[in-house]
């Protein structure tokens, strides 16, 4: 049998006010994936960049999969080790978790796509790291993330007039204004 505790007023506003201090505060820990994949996304770009250009090597694509399976590891032991400290979720914590689960395996989608039709898959991941960064920023209101994700939003367009490696360094600024400039705000917000 269950019983109801009630609250006076003043504890249901501490108990609000508690609440919304421990969903900005996860928040903030949404940073660290901003800035993991950023750098790691930006990196791959670059090394996949000089390799087709200053060398011969044939496996020039070989940084993403190494890359990518390291930020797997290491977002996979963050989020334990989060989830053992942070003992709270939220129904927004949980909404951009899910929303970034979903948007991981569309880039996995899309990356087979864009072998299949044999084209660089560049538009494509920016204009889905644009939408999960815009709908995150939103839910979040954070201003940053927002830009971040309308900066994605055009570099997919951008793309589209550049075949070849020059997607690589548009993509790596992209990244820089999208993901690792919004990360460091986030991570530096007194919110």
């Amino acid at each position: 049998m269950e019983t109801q505790t009630k609250l006076n007023p003043k504890e249901s506003l501490e108990l609000i006010a508690k609440t919304i201090a421990k969903t900005k505060e996860n928040f903030k820990y949404q940073s660290f994936y901003y800035l993991i994949w950023g750098w790691l996304v930006a990196l791959a770009s670059l090394f996949q960049f000089v390799l087709i250009e200053f060398t011969e090597f044939e496996m020039n694509y070989l940084p993403w999969p190494i890359l990518m399976f390291l930020g797997a590891i290491i977002t996979i032991i963050y989020s334990i080790r989060l989830g053992r400290v942070s003992q709270t979720e939220t129904y927004l914590g949980n909404f951009i978790k899910h929303l970034w689960i979903v948007l991981g395996i569309s880039f996995i989608f899309m990356l087979f796509i864009s072998i299949k039709l044999e084209f660089w898959p560049a538009p494509g991941v920016l204009l889905l790291a644009g939408i999960g960064t815009m709908v995150s920023g939103l839910t979040m209101k954070f201003k940053p993330l927002i830009f971040g994700g309308i900066i994605f939003a055009i570099f997919s367009i951008v793309t589209l007039y550049f075949i070849g490696p020059e997607q690589l360094i548009l993509n790596a600024i992209a990244i820089i204004f999208g993901y690792l400039i919004p990360g460091y705000l986030l991570k530096n917000s007194k919110k």
